[in-house]
């Protein structure tokens, strides 16, 4: 089976300083539902972005892009078609504050025993 090919947007680089053409992206819906998003110029092919969904995918070659061209000024973009919007993964959380064993000060109070009124201030 044929694999579908939709253009999605551009992205446009700056080699050198000097103003590039607009670079066409496009995305792959593969036959297990994944998403992929390239260019299909040889140099930025290795750019890719892969999802289960295109928004998820255009997030992950957002961040991609960035991890591989570092540099303030190399690129523009990208600009992705109406109704795409970037979903970029969410930042880890924070690891939850334990508090030292022994119930220091601060906090919540220790649970009474079932079958006990607990103690009023």
């Amino acid at each position: 089976m044929t694999q579908k090919v939709e253009f999605v947007g551009t992205v446009q680089f700056w080699p050198n300083g000097a103003r590039g053409n607009p670079v066409a992206l496009y995305m792959e819906k593969l036959e297990t539902g994944e998403c992929r998003i390239s260019a299909r110029l040889p140099q930025w092919r290795h750019i890719v972005g892969v999802g289960a969904t295109v928004n998820k995918a255009a997030g992950n070659y957002e961040l991609t892009l960035k991890a591989a061209v570092p540099a303030d000024g190399a690129y523009e973009g990208p600009y992705w078609n109406s109704g795409i919007k970037a979903e970029k993964p969410a930042p880890p959380k924070p690891a939850a504050a334990t508090s030292p064993a022994g119930g220091g000060e601060g906090g919540t109070p220790p649970v009474p025993p079932p079958g006990t009124a607990p103690a009023l201030s």
